[in-house]
């Protein structure tokens, strides 16, 4: 019986690259690999152009296509996860869809899970888009690598395949504010690494802005590590001595020498030094208490609107 496939590939504002996805995933994936039975999962993560039009098209055509439509934009991670629980293959294959990540990797991928490998992810060894860009995502991903998880790829990834078992573990830990990348490195499953060359995107406009960078930021060391909150005890003991120091100096110089303590400038500098750190650290202590706000909320990580897979609207 022949092994199954899913090819799990979430979706915004994708208009202009769905057509050319399926035609690449198709031609160097499905006519090379007819040993494994494909399906391909697009997640339409509440577009509001033309893509979930596009996907209705594209599946016209191929049965294998099997649509997932939120009913709002959710996120990458959400859509990701919406995805794997809606996939029935025994290995499941995450990727873009504007075809950054060659597609063509998919049937090496497939050959190291034939072989035993739970987690095969393709790290980029070198990233063909502008310097700036890959100057925030490198110096993301050291940060990452020093501070939460030493074993994160040096330079990211976000296209890999994974094992039925594994696709299960990420599905039902429900956690709302994560990165399905870090979690996948979390699990501990030792992955086989492929490199290759990120290209840069050829059609459409990248919806993946520098807010939702900063919030990925922010989510991975808030949920992953509990080293923010360990720089604020450590600051605040800094602080305390400091300030324990210096009032010993001052009572000293006061007592033996007679020297009157100069006030207002200093006083409001120190002042408005200390209201700003500790504005900063209420910031990160409710980042942290946001984050279990919406964890015990309970709510639905994504609401699906509709499914469409074969002859059958859901």
């Amino acid at each position: 019986m022949k092994k199954k496939v899913s090819i799990v590939v979430p979706c915004y504002f994708n208009e202009l690259n769905i057509p050319e996805t399926y035609s690449v995933i198709k031609k160097d994936v499905f006519e090379k690999n007819k040993d494994i039975d494909f399906e391909i999962v697009f997640v339409d993560d509440g577009s509001k152009d033309k893509t979930f039009d596009e996907l209705k098209k594209v599946h016209g055509i191929d049965s294998r296509v099997k649509i997932v439509k939120l009913s709002r934009n959710f996120g990458e991670f959400r859509a990701i996860i919406a995805g794997l629980s809606q996939a029935t293959g025994d290995a499941m294959v995450v990727m873009s869809a504007d075809l950054q990540d060659p597609p063509y990797l998919i049937g090496e991928m497939i050959q190291y899970w034939q072989a035993g490998e739970k987690v095969v992810i393709a790290a980029r060894n070198k990233r063909n888009e502008p310097w700036i860009k890959n100057f925030f995502a490198n110096t993301y991903y050291k940060i990452v690598r020093k501070l939460v998880i030493k074993d994160y790829p040096e330079q990211g990834f976000d296209f890999f395949l994974i094992d039925r078992s594994v696709s299960s573990i990420l599905v039902n830990m429900q956690e709302k504010n994560s990165s399905i990348y870090v979690q996948l490195i979390w699990t501990g499953f030792n992955p086989k690494v492929i490199e290759y060359t990120r290209q840069a995107r050829e059609k459409g406009k990248s919806m993946w802005s520098y807010g939702k960078r900063i919030n990925l930021f922010i989510d991975t060391f808030i949920v992953f590590s509990y080293t923010p909150i360990r720089w604020i005890s450590g600051f605040g003991i800094l602080m305390s001595i400091s300030g324990f120091i210096s009032a010993l100096i001052l009572i000293y110089d006061k007592l033996m020498h007679g020297t009157n303590v100069a006030g207002w400038t200093s006083l409001m500098v120190v002042v408005l030094v200390l209201a700003g750190v500790q504005m900063i650290m209420l910031g990160v202590i409710g980042e942290y208490m946001w984050r279990n706000l919406d964890e015990s909320r309970k709510r639905p990580l994504y609401i699906i609107d509709q499914i469409i897979e074969g002859d059958e609207n859901e």
